[in-house]
């Protein structure tokens, strides 16, 4: 099949490249060419910043395609543009949702794809239902080959999930400084984590595949574990032993409304999947890499390179800023 990417270096998408290719696809990069780390003998680049979309016509020139699969796409002018730019140019249009769209708070403690869209505390999340129903449209009014991914926390071996961050070394490095760590709520709320070599089996199996036309598919592993045990696992792969703090998410967002939204939007509630129908469409999908593996990989790809360890000073002081305000609670009581 002749595949686009459309972004292709990123969390998600370079795995799922890596994959294409040793499949025998031919596969291309749309994106500005900025990760020249990221490359493939079987990856064919064109070069353009995909929100300027005369810039992207002109890349694209007469090119047709099998699949075109956006990564990057999160607000509803992106997926206006990307249906002017793909109708009647391919196959089928694949757009990485989120799981997070599902209902907040939930009311059933397994989610599938029927589970309603409605997060009345996310921006990100409302944004994301709001590019699935125009695709939705699209779909039923004009028959645009519409395939919505549904992913949940997704991580590859650049990334440390905790419940602050994940694409950065902010949490670890309060740990291996000794600093204490918040974490939401009681810590035993469940959540799901997907390495993204096995997301990539999943969503390469749904790509060209006719029956996933029209359809929306969860991608998750099957390993839920509590927050504490995610933090736990960290300090581990860390060598050290943490220093986990309690805090009720409405706090959290009391002292900093931005965080507030990121966590009852999204991470305060447990989050199990059901992925039944992925693996009806593609047998192969099945959870391969523990957690316990991937956060050691990913630890060890930090650790190898002090150039890596970057902190997002912005999250670490509002990390120390709900300390404090938490504190301050505890000893007036």
């Amino acid at each position: 099949m002749k595949i686009l990417f459309i972004g292709g270096t990123g969390n998600l998408s370079w795995d799922t490249s890596l994959v294409v290719c040793s499949q025998g696809h031919e596969l291309f990069h749309l994106n500005r060419g900025l990760q020249k780390d990221k490359t493939h003998d079987n990856i064919h680049q064109i070069t353009a910043d995909i929100h300027d979309e005369a810039a992207v016509r002109t890349a694209l020139g007469n090119r047709t395609f099998d699949v075109v699969v956006d990564f990057i796409a999160y607000t509803i002018e992106d997926i206006e543009r990307d249906i002017r730019l793909f109708s009647g140019r391919t196959g089928q249009y694949v757009f990485i949702s989120s799981a997070s769209a599902y209902r907040k708070p939930p009311v059933h403690h397994v989610i599938t794809e029927a589970t309603p869209l409605v997060n009345p505390y996310w921006e990100y999340s409302q944004n994301k239902i709001r590019c699935e129903a125009r695709l939705q449209r699209e779909w039923l009014e004009k028959s645009f080959p519409i395939t919505i991914i549904r992913p949940s926390h997704t991580y590859s071996k650049s990334w440390l999930p905790t419940a602050w961050t994940s694409s950065d070394f902010t949490v670890a490095a309060r740990m291996l400084a000794g600093k204490p760590v918040v974490v939401h709520g009681d810590g035993q709320s469940l959540w799901t984590l997907t390495h993204s070599r096995d997301f990539a089996v999943g969503l390469a199996g749904l790509l060209g595949n006719r029956a996933a036309i029209g359809e929306v598919i969860q991608i998750t592993g099957d390993e839920a574990l509590t927050w504490d045990a995610i933090h736990h696992t960290l300090a581990q792969a860390l060598g050290v032993e943490p220093k986990l703090v309690h805090i009720p998410s409405d706090f959290i967002a009391r002292i900093d409304p931005e965080m507030g939204a990121h966590f009852l939007g999204d991470k305060t509630y447990s989050a199990v999947f059901d992925c039944s129908k992925l693996k009806r469409l593609v047998p192969a999908f099945k959870t391969t890499i523990s957690f316990n593996q991937g956060i050691r990989e990913s630890v060890d790809w930090y650790l190898e390179d002090p150039s890596r360890q970057k902190v997002n000073i912005h999250i670490d002081g509002v990390i120390e800023k709900v300390l404090s305000a938490w504190n301050r609670a505890m000893d007036a009581v």
